[in-house]
């Protein structure tokens, strides 16, 4: 059983006590743990016994993982999870390589989900207002307010006037709370999500009768997008960026993109083409788009671009590849009061090209956003708010008076509402004017389902027992409808008894009983169908009328943030924008014209004007936007939140009007405002460095016609005496002895495990990684696994700064002086002939992404001059670093041409330390398998030599060799696009060893004689 939910006793407790103390949590372990999931305690459950660990629970071994398979909650797609505990607690998740969704993909976001659950800002338990301050209550006492309000506006015959906004989510929930809804005379609830794309759900609705086709990349030749970002926060990212990936890794077969928008996102920049059209022109592109290739739409293709102010040429190529080069995939998102109308005639184009049921498939739909209620309805329920006519609202997971456009007058509607819950975990915008606040268990922590696709089934359960004395939202429901909901009970139920009901067991009753959900839980996944939400009822949109200004001012969701629910996960904020680089930070996105024009430099702050209201941020000079365009991301600007989100950035949802699409009832993500010099400047949060690549070939690429000819190398400059770079076979370097080289004393004794007869046969193996930029994408999902493995450090939350300059304080302060700890970074390059700050604007301009790490050199720069020892090679190829060695010189940094190491300026690992990054019990989340480096050591990547050793150990244990593809690198894992690949680079069965042979690999610095064992394969141009 778990404490957390049993209800006075240890509620009572936690009203004296703020924290959780891990000495608390291991006082239960040995009864509860991990176990806990699979057995499935009832909430009224005592601690009656405790056990020494010693005797460990069952399925619980002292150090041994257990592995559970779950869904993810992060967004709506639902992929499928693996997540590792060990000794009870959650210490990593992954992607499921069996669910359908993801195939073992997992974003940034989804990783992160672990920094939600041991999140130091969560509710400890259930909290009341008294007095103007929330102050912490019992489970009992909150349950029997709850049930008190709800009863009181039933007897009243107010019922009606309940509104319950909750977070969307797959899955029964949604019909479980409108069932609790019901018996209490009031209206079904809104399912509400900021960031999904409801202009484009409905125009599907009414295109193709469903809300989310399957959408094939690889049959496509050409792929277009009006706007949406299909890399990023629109749609299922994950799955498609696999399947975007897949299309492109067929290299001379892969599909041609582009990419229509006024701002170049993460997916212009990996498309083939960009057409930067102006806001609110898409339309009169498809139509002389369809004219120009079906003769059935109007307009001309010179008219069309002319309103759109774009060159006719990409125009015309573009008509040209849609009529010679099928079949074709187009999608689209837009934004504004015809934003429906729009993707409707897109939809009409994607139909007469013959699309339909070859790259886009209704047959096959995705059920992830079924029963979404429309930005408008949830903005007409704070204008009942606001008119008196809602006296309880419930809110659970969302935040619209953060997200809202015009959040501010909404937080004013729900300030007037009588009696306000919030089954929140976290202190929100939105919970912080609530009344009753009855945190929910993390997803982690909870029984549930999802319904991806149709008859598939994908689970919850919980990975571990709850962190802090929360409840799960449905027990709570539950507990509410039962006769004496609330009444305060002092002793713990008979032992054995079972409790009236709980959500698992509603959840188990709809999948077949005990036996059935049993069988499925190693999987997560089963046949069946969870129980369907009513369909929304529409709601009239509400029009802003025309803007005005200067300026298209673009607010979009931000890749890492969302709509800024990842504010208080300090790895999200952290992971720089793919596109801009910027951590932290929000920053105004200008063209340098326009930034000339206005005479601003990068840094200086802007103030960005609307009708509405306006932000003041510094500007960044991004050459992949329009002159007359403002781009600012959402995510930051929080009031509330928690530590990590509080004060960070601005936000840029307060300066759009309150209007939405005539047909779905989508905000608006567009309108017009001014731009003005303020004064003053910021440092930029960034970890940018050039932004292009001044020649030196880190980030390579190959035209279509080049590889097809087979003009795949690069052309050396081989100097008079120069020594050769070849490599000796299996990507050994000719070099010592000790560097599995040849140029070494052959009759040396001293060789030891270097010593390729050893027996231990480790020499034998030359660890590598190959990194396809033809896949990646950009999206950094690596680094976040990167982080959440090898216990890497946040450095720029507020506290974490050097304090004795006052300039350099604040979020972000480490990394504005290149403190920043991430050991695999993406560095992003434009390819362009001068600085970015002095380019006109021209929309044909090359990007490209590569993953930096360390290099794992043959012939390492770092080793020879470490005056401790603390670097050395290692028999089977790694360049290792000694954390216990290091006395922190940094001579091996100033060596490493790659510049992939990592200095501990600040006690980040150490408790004692104000700059401390894992607050408790953040620090539960942290990898036992790999040390916390304490202040003064330089740290870096070693391709996970945990999990090497982990697998060499154990198939020592089973008396057998390691078999080739046995298990991989974080990094490697998470990668949505499959880029990277590791493996021994010495043994031919493993993959990775035919790829170091690829037609388009290459070495980054080569002509450094470095030796490397990362192989980058070249990106391929279409």
């Amino acid at each position: 059983m778990s404490p957390h939910d049993s209800d006075s006793a240890v509620a009572d407790t936690n009203e004296n006590n703020t924290g959780v103390k891990r000495r608390d949590f291991l006082k239960v372990l040995g009864v509860s743990g991990a176990a806990a999931a699979a057995t499935a305690c009832y909430p009224n459950d005592q601690v009656e016994k405790l056990i020494p660990f010693v005797a460990s629970p069952d399925n619980t071994v002292p150090g041994v993982s257990s592995y559970y398979a779950t869904t993810c909650r992060e967004c709506a797609a639902g992929c499928g999870i693996i997540v590792e505990t060990r000794d009870g607690r959650a210490i990593k998740i992954e992607g499921n390589p069996d669910h359908p969704v993801n195939r073992g993909a997992l974003c940034g976001r989804g990783q992160s989900a672990l920094q939600g659950l041991y999140n130091p800002d969560r509710f400890r338990g259930p909290m009341m207002r008294e007095s103007g301050k929330l102050v912490p209550i019992t489970w009992d006492r909150g349950i029997q307010l709850l049930a008190q309000k709800l009863g009181e506006a039933k007897s009243k015959g107010q019922g009606a006037n309940v509104v319950f906004i909750n977070q969307h989510e797959q899955g029964s929930m949604g019909a479980f709370i409108d069932q609790f809804l019901a018996g209490f005379g009031s209206p079904a609830h809104l399912s509400y999500d900021a960031e999904a794309p409801l202009a484009t759900l409905a125009a599907n609705r009414a295109s193709y009768s469903v809300a989310w086709p399957k959408l094939d990349f690889a049959a496509a030749k050409v792929i277009v997008s009006f706007g949406a970002d299909y890399l990023e926060t629109w749609g299922l990212s994950v799955p498609q960026q696999i399947a975007f990936a897949d299309a492109r890794a067929k290299l001379d077969g892969g599909p041609k993109a582009y990419y229509i928008a006024s701002r170049r996102s993460l997916t212009g920049l990996n498309s083939d083409t960009w057409i930067p059209a102006k806001p609110g022109s898409t339309k009169g592109i498809v139509d002389a788009l369809l004219a120009a290739v079906t003769g059935k739409g109007t307009g001309g293709l010179k008219a069309a671009a002319d309103a759109a102010g774009i060159d006719v040429k990409q125009l015309e190529q573009l008509a040209k590849d849609l009529q010679t080069s099928k079949p074709s995939l187009l999608m689209a998102d837009q934004h504004g009061e015809t934003a429906t109308e729009t993707i409707a005639a897109i939809n009409e184009l994607n139909k007469a090209l013959g699309n339909v049921g070859v790259t886009t498939k209704p047959g096959e739909p995705s059920l992830a956003f079924e029963g979404l209620a429309s930005h408008a309805a949830v903005r007409d329920a704070g204008d009942r708010m606001a008119a008196g006519k809602v006296t309880v609202a419930l809110v659970r997971g969302a935040n619209p008076a953060y997200t809202m456009q015009g959040g501010a007058k909404f937080a004013d509607a729900f300030a007037k509402v009588a009696f306000k819950v919030s089954f929140s975990s976290y202190p929100d915008e939105t919970t912080q004017l609530c009344d009753l606040v009855l945190p929910d268990h993390h997803s982690l922590e909870s029984w549930g389902d999802a319904e991806p696709s149709k008859g598939l089934l994908s689970l919850l359960q919980p990975t571990m027992d709850p962190v802090f004395n929360t409840r799960a939202t449905g027990d709570v429901l539950l507990a509410v409808m039962q006769p004496n909901a609330g009444a305060e009970t002092k002793t713990a139920p008979p032992a054995g008894a079972k409790p009236l009901g709980d959500y698992r067991a509603w959840i188990t009753s709809r999948t077949g009983g005990v036996a059935s959900i049993t069988k499925a839980l190693p999987t997560a996944m089963m046949s069946g169908s969870a129980l369907a939400t009513a369909a929304p009822k529409a709601v009239a949109s509400k029009s802003a009328g025309a803007a005005t200004g200067d300026y298209f001012l673009r607010v979009y969701h931000s890749p890492a943030l969302g709509d800024g629910r990842g504010a208080n996960k300090p790895w999200l904020q952290e992971l720089p924008d793919p596109v801009t680089k910027i951590a932290w930070q929000t920053v105004v996105e200008l063209h340098p014209e326009t930034a000339t024009k206005l005479g601003l430099e990068e840094g200086e702050l802007a103030t960005v004007e609307t009708k509405q209201g306006s932000v003041t941020a510094p500007v960044y000079l991004y050459i992949g936007i329009r002159p007359d365009v403002v781009a600012i991301a959402t995510g930051r600007g929080h009031t509330a939140y928690g530590r990590y989100a509080d004060g960070c950035g601005v936000s840029a949802v307060s300066l759009l009007p309150v209007s939405e699409d005539a047909r779905s009832g989508a905000a608006a993500g567009v309108t017009k405002c001014t731009v003005r010099k303020t004064g003053g400047a910021m440092r930029l949060i960034t970890t940018e460095g050039a932004g292009r690549q001044h020649g030196r070939g880190i980030a390579r690429a190959v035209t279509v016609a080049q590889l097809v000819a087979g003009d795949t190398k690069d052309e050396k400059e081989v100097f008079v005496g120069q020594a050769s770079n070849d490599f000796l076979p299996g990507l050994r370097s000719p070099v010592a002895n000790d560097a599995q080289g040849d140029l070494g004393d052959p009759k040396s004794k001293d060789q030891g495990q270097y010593d390729p007869n050893h027996w231990s046969g480790v020499a034998k193996r030359r660890w590598a990684m190959t990194i396809d930029l033809a896949r990646c994408t950009g999206c950094a999902a690596c680094v976040t696994a990167c982080y959440s493995e090898n216990n890497i450090p946040t450095v720029g939350a507020p506290w974490q700064g050097p304090r004795v300059m006052p300039d350099r304080t604040g979020f972000g302060a480490n990394i504005t002086r290149s403190r920043e700890m991430a050991w695999i970074r993406l560095e992003r390059y434009f390819e362009i002939d001068r600085e970015p700050k002095d380019v006109v604007f021209n929309p044909e301009f090359d990007t490209r992404v590569i993953p930096m790490l360390c290099q794992q050199c043959g012939n390492a720069p770092c080793e020879p001059v470490c005056p401790v020892y603390a670097t050395y090679h290692s028999p089977d190829g790694l360049n290792v670093q000694v954390y216990n060695r290091c006395v922190g010189t940094r001579y091996c940094s100033n060596n490493c041409p790659y510049k992939v190491r990592y200095f501990n300026w600040f006690g980040y690992g150490e408790p004692n330390r104000t700059q401390y990054a894992f607050p408790e019990p953040l620090n539960w989340q942290l990898n036992p398998d790999v040390t916390v480096r304490s202040k003064g050591v330089m740290e870096k990547c070693t391709f996970c030599v945990q999990r090497i050793k982990e697998a060499e150990n154990r198939a020592t244990l089973e008396k057998r060799e390691l078999q080739p593809d046995e298990f991989t690198v974080a990094c490697a894992q998470a990668c949505p696009s499959r880029a990277i690949v590791f493996g021994d680079a010495a043994d031919p069965k493993w993959s990775v060893s035919k790829l170091v042979n690829d037609e388009r690999a290459y070495h980054v610095f080569e002509e450094l004689n470095t030796y490397t064992a990362v192989v980058y394969l070249k990106k391929v141009t279409h």
